[in-house]
C-alpha cells in the first residue's frame, strides 16, 4: 500500500483552546493503527518555533513526534530521535529572500509600523528578521488587518500571514502550502496521498487539492476555512481540534 502523507496545523488543529491532558488521543490512536498496514509520514505546519512547538509537544505528552516540521510557516526541518534538524538548502534560500524581501521594502513596514503603532490594543514586536503584531480585540484586528491591506495593495510580493491576533509579514512564494511541496518532492509523494488540515487563516494557503486531495478542517475553524475546504469537496469534521481531525481521517481512511 502506498504511503500516506498526513500534514497536520498544531494550534487549533490537533490542540484546542486553553488544551489540558494528553494531546489529541483519538488522532494517535487512529495513526497507530493505521501504520500497522502502511508507512504514514507526519508533517506538522505551524507557526510556532521548533523549540516552541518541541516544548509544547512534551508538555501535552505527543506519544510520538512528526517526522518532519515547518515553523515560522516557512522553514523545514526533519525530525530524527526527538530533535529538529534543519533543511539546508531550502532555509538558507529563504533566509536570503527573506532578507532581500525586509530590505527592498523597509520603508513600507517602517509606515505600517508608525501606523499601528498609535492603534493602543496592537503591540509590535520582533518577528523572524522584521516586525510582527499582535491586535489585542477582534476590533483591533480588523483595524489592523484594514490597514495593512491598504499599505499593501501593491506590493503582491509581500504577503500577510495571520492566525488569530498575530500578524506575520512573508515573500509571497513562502508559505505552509510550499513547503508541504517540497516535502512531498523529498519523499516522492503527490498530492493524491496527501491528507491536510487546519484551522485558521495561515493554513489556507496549503488547504488546497492542488497540495492534497484529502482536505480536512475541525469544527472550531474560522469562517475561511471552513468555506475554503467545503468548496474543494473536503471534510468539516463535527468536533473540535483533533478529535475532529481524527474524525477526518476515519473518514476518509477508516480502520476497519
Amino acid at each position: 500500500m502506498k504511503p500516506l502523507l498526513v500534514c497536520t496545523d498544531f494550534d487549533g488543529t490537533l490542540a484546542g483552546e486553553n488544551h489540558v491532558g494528553p494531546l489529541a488521543p483519538d488522532f494517535f490512536d487512529w495513526l497507530e493503527q493505521s501504520r500497522k498496514k502502511r508507512s504514514i509520514p507526519w508533517v506538522v505546519a505551524t507557526g510556532r518555533s521548533w523549540e516552541s512547538l518541541r516544548e509544547v509537544l512534551r508538555q501535552h505528552q505527543s506519544p510520538v513526534m512528526p517526522e518532519w516540521i515547518v515553523t515560522v510557516e516557512r522553514e523545514i526541518h526533519q525530525v530524527k530521535m526527538g530533535e529538529a534538524h534543519s533543511l539546508e538548502e531550502w532555509n538558507r534560500t529563504c533566509a536570503k529572500v527573506h532578507e532581500s524581501l525586509f530590505g527592498r521594502h523597509g520603508a513600507i513596514l517602517e509606515q505600517i509600523q508608525k501606523e499601528v503603532a498609535s492603534d493602543e490594543e496592537v503591540t509590535v514586536v520582533p518577528d523572524v528578521g522584521t516586525i510582527g503584531l499582535i491586535a489585542g480585540s477582534q476590533a483591533s484586528i480588523d483595524r489592523t488587518h484594514q490597514k495593512v491591506s491598504r499599505i499593501l495593495k501593491d506590493r503582491p510580493e509581500i504577503t500577510t500571514m495571520r492566525n488569530g491576533p498575530y500578524f506575520r509579514f512573508a515573500h509571497s512564494n513562502y508559505h505552509k502550502g510550499s513547503c508541504l511541496a517540497h516535502i512531498q518532492r523529498i519523499l516522492d509523494l503527490g498530492p493524491e496521498s496527501t491528507f491536510i488540515a487546519g484551522d485558521n487563516l495561515n493554513d489556507l494557503p496549503m488547504l488546497r487539492r492542488k497540495f492534497g486531495h484529502y482536505l480536512a478542517c475541525p469544527s472550531n475553524s474560522v469562517p475561511e476555512v471552513l468555506q475554503t475546504v467545503r468548496e474543494q469537496d473536503g471534510y468539516l469534521a463535527s468536533t473540535e481540534a483533533g478529535t475532529g481531525i481524527a474524525e477526518s481521517l476515519r473518514h476518509f481512511f477508516p480502520l476497519s
